[in-house]
């Protein structure tokens, strides 16, 4: 059997550029079609069945994103674990890796769906969801929380395949499931009228379709990535090198969500006009965001690897570049956002006080959206040099407990929604801050040229 995979790029030789390109732009694309199945709910139901079924919907996003943000930080783990093993050739552990990291995602996915649908009407009391929408959001995220294993083992699969580079096949599995998403929420929607429901069965069948998919992928590689199903078990000092990597990521992933959570409580004391707005304005800016979580990526996996082959010049390099790129495309992406903001928003509603709310958070948000490239990047290069417990602080600190704080003050004094959504850009650039500086004393500890193994 080979040990290295036929679609993995050489990130430790030649120039950075073609190969961030080669990377970034599939991760992307796959992860605004991973976006389409959210978008695809929203649109749907906000057109077919109402704003208030548009406010139920997008009212429970940050709830969500709060279980699959910490397994999505675990899985992060494993992609920092295989780039590194991958890089030194440690071709066994690298197998260990892939099957720890696939039970990992078996167990957690059963464990925390069933609480999460059981948990959903008690969670979204505490979040002040209003009467009139309370009933919808609850249905949705229970249906939700059905395909939660499936969108964790495909979250964790896809890790594998992103650590040597391969970001093509993800792609095609997310593209196939988008599109059947996308049908399925038509006739469920539309002829059968199943509102909630409809978007929520939808979205679970395409999670297990693209599953199924990644699970496959893995199945018929040629090289150490290979999955047997009969050989995915908890390898004990895997399990304790994943924690002690992943754990830090998946608290801080979570935490932000925690943040977000605050910050949808309180525009939901906006009513539902609001929320319906809200919903829809974070929709489209999450195609934006995509491309930050792929240069994200980028950073992640490249310093990763160069780490592993104690490239440390070469990761450095690596690091200032890709935030360059990332910095660049997203402004320019969010320009053109902001611009055609109100067409954008009124694919999802077309009510104008709804376009309206959404129309005033897309231009608060997005003007200093590169204010996340640069925390994004701080943050992993951090982590690709296998330290995660220093930003999973300094975020807890910077943006987190400084979200919660200008909630409870500045949002006080001035209660109107602009000043709920200017805390986004604020914290970007505290925690950048933060960041930096830690990191400066990170990197004295390394030395600054490629070390000769």
């Amino acid at each position: 059997m080979a040990q290295k995979s036929a679609y993995e790029i050489d990130m430790l030789h030649g120039a950075i550029f073609p190969k961030y390109v080669r990377f970034c732009l599939p991760l992307a694309l796959s992860l605004m079609v991973q976006l389409l199945f959210n978008a695809a709910d929203v649109i749907v139901v906000g057109r077919f069945a109402g704003a208030e079924a548009l406010a139920a919907v997008g009212s429970t996003t940050s709830l969500v994103s709060l279980l699959v943000n910490f397994f999505g930080g675990l899985s992060t783990g494993v992609n920092i674990m295989v780039s590194r093993e991958y890089a030194s050739s440690r071709f066994e552990k690298v197998k260990k890796i892939v099957h720890t990291g696939i039970a990992t995602a078996v167990l957690g996915g059963v464990v925390f769906g069933f609480l999460g649908a059981f948990a959903a009407d008690k969670v979204l009391v505490l979040m002040r969801s209003p009467d009139n929408v309370i009933g919808m959001s609850t249905l949705y995220m229970r249906i939700y929380y059905i395909g939660l294993p499936a969108l964790i083992i495909y979250n964790f699969g896809a890790a594998v395949l992103r650590s040597v580079g391969d970001t093509r096949r993800p792609m095609m599995y997310l593209l196939l499931s988008g599109i059947v998403n996308a049908v399925l929420n038509l006739i469920l929607v539309i002829p059968f009228k199943m509102g909630v429901a409809g978007v929520g069965i939808a979205t679970s069948v395409s999670n297990y379709l693209s599953m199924i998919l990644v699970i496959r992928a893995l199945m018929k590689e040629d090289s150490c990535l290979k999955l047997g199903l009969s050989d995915i078990r908890f390898d004990t000092r895997i399990v304790k090198e994943l924690m002690q990597l992943g754990l830090p990521i998946a608290f801080q992933a979570s935490l932000f969500s925690i943040a977000n959570i605050m910050i949808q409580s309180s525009v939901n004391s906006f009513g539902s006009v609001y929320m319906a707005g809200n919903a829809a304005a974070s929709s489209v800016e999450s195609f934006q965001m995509a491309f930050c979580s792929a240069n994200m990526n980028a950073v992640l996996t490249f310093v990763s690897q160069n780490v592993g082959a104690r490239k440390y010049g070469r990761a450095r390099k690596i690091f200032y570049s890709m935030m360059l790129y990332g910095v660049i495309i997203v402004q320019i992406i969010s320009l053109v956002f902001i611009l055609a903001r109100r067409p954008l928003l009124s694919l999802y509603n077309p009510d104008p006080e709804v376009i309206e709310v959404g129309a005033r958070r897309m231009f608060v948000a997005m003007v200093f959206a590169f204010g996340e490239i640069t925390m994004d990047s701080y943050s992993n290069l951090q982590r690709g040099f296998g330290h995660t417990v220093e930003p999973m602080i300094t975020s807890l600190l910077g943006a987190c407990a400084f979200r919660a704080v200008w909630l409870a003050t500045v949002f006080r004094m001035y209660p109107y929604y602009e000043v709920i959504i200017a805390v986004w850009p604020v914290s970007w650039f505290v925690t950048t801050a933060a960041h930096f500086f830690v990191s400066r004393k990170m990197l004295r500890k390394y030395p600054r040229e490629d070390v000769e193994i």
